[in-house]
């Protein structure tokens, strides 16, 4: 009898044994599902929060375009006039976006964290741009939207991203057009320098010339250095190529700034160098052909070429390496 109970007893364990086997995937496989559902409703999440962002950036893009538009009026006007002196503004703003868009690994790491110091830069933007806007001056309204969009980037992402995509903000600043009253005295003091400065060149290479202003007498030809050929133009455009190439380089942040400082006196020397073989072509054969539109282009393509190469060759011996940045 004892032996019967005994074997009924295993028989019943046995079974309770094969009961919680067959019990457990099902156990297994409803802690499995609830494991996967967990990353799926966080995509779900982040999803939801990108098509947000994308909506309120959409928002405050056009937002932006409506209070600027005047502004973006002006700026446009400029960077089109003949012989403009910002002819390089149009490129500015794509340069500024492929440099956010090199960083956007270095964008995916970074925390966002909201800012209060973006506020404080959003209401004083955004209460210059007022007063230019009742003043019509536009220089200032140009420089009070760089203030509102950092103070945006500042309040909507905070102080890490801002951080990160600083230099392609600020590169923004060279699309901002000086007012005409700074563009006419700095061209009149740079065409006065360029022109003693080329006649005294040109004397000592034997050749006779007298400056009266920006005129220049020679024994065969006489011609005037004009607006175009004092410098202006050229030293703005390289100055952005100058901070453009002191970024992109890996260098120490005094190499660096050395490197932009040194772009101002090459493109003044490059300058220099396209006046003087102006001067010295227009006596030997005639100012007619320097006064050429084709040729005339010619020598300020030339400039560029040789500012470029002096900044390259001056980076060479800082010791700076173009690098690729965090991406």
């Amino acid at each position: 009898m004892a032996k019967i109970l005994e074997k009924g007893k295993e028989q019943r364990a046995k079974g309770e044994e094969q009961e919680s086997i067959n019990s457990k995937p099902y156990a297994l496989s409803s802690t499995l599902l609830a494991s996967t559902s967990v990353p799926e409703k966080a995509k779900e999440h982040s999803a939801r929060l990108k098509i947000g962002f994308g909506v309120q950036t959409s928002l405050v893009a056009l937002l932006l375009g409506f209070i600027y538009y005047p502004t973006f009026t002006w700026m446009w006007q400029r960077w089109f006039a003949a012989d403009s002196y910002y002819a390089h503004g149009p490129l500015i703003p794509v340069v500024s976006g492929v440099l956010i868009w090199l960083r956007r690994r270095a964008l995916a790491r970074t925390p966002v964290m909201s800012s209060k110091l973006g506020l404080g830069l959003l209401c004083t933007g955004l209460l210059l741009h007022i007063v230019s806007a009742f003043a019509r001056i536009y220089f200032s309204s140009a420089y009070s939207f760089f203030v509102v969009l950092l103070g945006m980037v500042l309040c909507l992402l905070g102080n890490k991203v801002a951080r990160v995509i600083l230099f392609p903000l600020c590169f923004l600043l060279f699309m901002i057009p000086a007012p005409m009253a700074v563009v006419a005295a700095s061209t009149l003091k740079m065409k006065l320098f360029t022109a003693h400065i080329s006649v005294s060149i040109i004397q000592l290479l034997g050749i006779s010339a007298v400056r009266e202003g920006s005129m220049v007498y020679m024994p065969n030809t006489s011609i005037v250095v004009g607006d175009p050929c004092s410098g202006l133009r050229s030293l703005i455009s390289l100055s952005a190529l100058g901070m453009l190439y002191a970024y992109v380089v890996r260098a120490s942040h005094l190499r660096k700034v050395s490197l932009f400082l040194i772009s101002i006196p090459v493109a003044i020397i490059a300058n220099m160098i396209r006046t003087i073989a102006t001067l010295l072509i227009a006596n030997s054969y005639g100012d007619k052909i320097v006064t050429d539109g084709f040729l005339h282009k010619g020598f300020g393509l030339m400039v560029f070429i040789i500012a470029f190469a002096g900044l390259f060759l001056t980076g060479r011996l800082l010791g700076c390496r173009i690098s690729q940045k965090d991406t």
